[in-house]
């Protein structure tokens, strides 16, 4: 039988041994190019060698020290100051205002788990003193840490938990901590959400300072005679933080993080628009799908821990007129009138079948038409329609982006708003140049027949009987009509 081989083991070296030999090795052969690091040196960028591998993995194969990289090293003594390590821009992106401590970070993250057991529970006597004194105990942590607790992946959502609990002095307070820094806020993929959260929550302390009602703090700071150290009402904050917008606000109505924002902020400041709610129940025009997603996943309710949300202002969408300052309603129209200076018409177009900004394109398309701009000349609406406006009395003919606009998905929800609001006269003109005598066929396209239903809504019952007419001679057209009768159920209508 053949013999067994054994592999036999070397005498076993310690590790000291094994460090001194390393070391001696390295002192015995130090490569040419090595420099100490004293003054400043110029190194020439290592070259490929004939053997095709870079010269630092050439040198680490043959046991030796790489080639240091071109480097400048300024003295210290010399300059009289100490080195200081400043940030990439990379990580400034994601920490705009720097990294919060992790200890404070595990600090928030128990709060969380409060908040979560006493949202929206009711509490009276000790036990409401408690929550008190918690509420209190968290702001204390939070002061000087706003920005930070806003922009973190893992603490924003506990801001935004925290932010229904606070009254109109604490949302001041707030608002106040974040400076003139809102615009990099709402650019923030987390940041941009807490800041959501804080005006949906101003516009009922908006509400109540239009009324004249105000936080006992109030009475308290008004003695103040310099004003050093007054804390701004709501009214001054949202003023001062839409001034401070106004400069890159066109960028910003595409930005995938600001448009939000700044929607829900048009929304505040406008006493007619109904806003949405914190809790993600029910049609949220201004959060994506994603977003409320995740709000859904992490049981964000929207609600104090005092238990005591009477539904008024928190968001719940409801229709009720809001009391906004007229100072506000004035900042308003000054966006709009800066959008419409730095906007071109062709920019408005493509706006309009852009992802993100197609739905900051519908808002202002509305508000538009409340403050009656709609029938000049170079509104929004003429530029959407590519001159309808302008040319109304003299016959104007069918374009080519409104048609474009029912072939896709994002252009037939502006086209859907554009029939919506727009007044009667221009409303009558649009169905006649791109829908009548096209019904039936735009009737079985997967895209257009939205916009189809929201037009017909609007007919009148001779306009509606010549729709179903031409829907009944297309196949396509069978689902449109049992969306008329649905809808004019109530009508005389009847279809034979």
């Amino acid at each position: 039988m053949p013999k067994e081989q054994i592999r036999k083991r070397g005498k076993r070296k310690s590790k000291k041994d094994t460090e001194a030999q390393h070391d001696t090795h390295l002192q015995a052969a130090p490569t040419e190019d090595y420099i100490p690091l004293e003054v400043e040196v110029e190194v020439e960028q290592p070259q490929a060698g004939p053997s095709g591998l870079h010269p630092a993995r050439a040198a680490m194969l043959a046991g030796r020290r790489p080639p240091r990289p071109e480097a400048t090293i300024p003295n210290p003594e010399e300059e009289g100051q100490p080195l200081e390590w400043q940030r990439g821009p990379g990580i400034d992106t994601d920490t705009p205002f720097g990294i919060l401590d992790p200890d404070l970070k595990g600090y928030f993250r128990t709060v969380e788990d409060q908040i979560k057991d006493w949202e929206g529970v009711s509490s009276a006597g000790e036990e409401r003193e408690d929550r008190q004194n918690f509420l209190t105990s968290v702001l204390a942590e939070l002061r000087g840490h706003e920005l930070q607790v806003a922009t973190d992946p893992d603490t924003a959502v506990v801001l935004e938990r925290l932010l229904p609990s606070l009254g109109d002095w604490g949302r001041r307070v707030i608002g106040d901590a974040f400076g003139d820094n809102w615009e990099t806020l709402i650019r923030h993929r987390f940041g941009s959400h807490v800041a959501q959260t804080w005006f949906t929550l101003a516009a009922d302390t908006l509400d109540r300072e239009a009324r004249g009602s105000f936080p006992p703090q109030q009475k308290s700071q008004s003695e103040i005679v310099d004003n050093q150290g007054v804390l701004p009402t709501m009214m001054t904050l949202i003023t001062t933080i839409i001034t401070s917008l106004l400069p890159n606000l066109p960028p910003l109505l595409t930005n995938p993080h600001a448009s939000p924002p700044i929607r829900l902020l048009l929304l505040v400041i406008s006493p007619h628009k109904s806003l949405p709610s914190l809790d993600g129940t029910g049609t949220d025009s201004i959060r994506s799908k994603r977003s409320n997603k995740y709000r859904k996943g992490q049981d964000v309710k929207g609600k104090s821990i005092f238990g005591d949300d009477d539904g008024k202002g928190k968001g719940k969408g409801k229709e009720a007129q809001r009391e906004v300052p007229k100072e506000v309603v004035a900042v308003r129209k000054e966006m709009r009138e800066v959008l419409m200076q730095r906007i071109s018409g062709m920019e408005w177009r493509g706006m309009g079948v852009e992802a993100v900004g197609s739905a900051a394109v519908q808002l202002l398309l509305e508000l538009e038409v409340e403050e009656g701009e709609s029938t000049k000349p170079d509104s929004i609406l003429d530029h959407l329609t590519e001159g309808l406006v302008t040319n109304l009395k003299s016959s104007p003919s069918p374009q080519p982006y409104p048609t474009n606009l029912l072939t896709t998905q994002t252009g037939t929800r502006l086209f859907e708003t554009t029939l919506r609001v727009v007044p009667q006269p221009i409303f009558e003109k649009v169905w006649e140049l791109y829908f009548v005598g096209k019904t039936g066929k735009l009737a079985g396209h997967p895209y257009a027949n939205f916009v189809v239903a929201k037009g017909v809504s609007r007919l009148e019952k001779d306009g509606i009987e010549a729709v179903v007419k031409e829907c009944r001679s297309v196949s396509g057209g069978r689902g449109l009509i049992s969306e008329f009768i649905f809808v004019h159920s109530t009508s005389e209508i009847r279809l034979s």
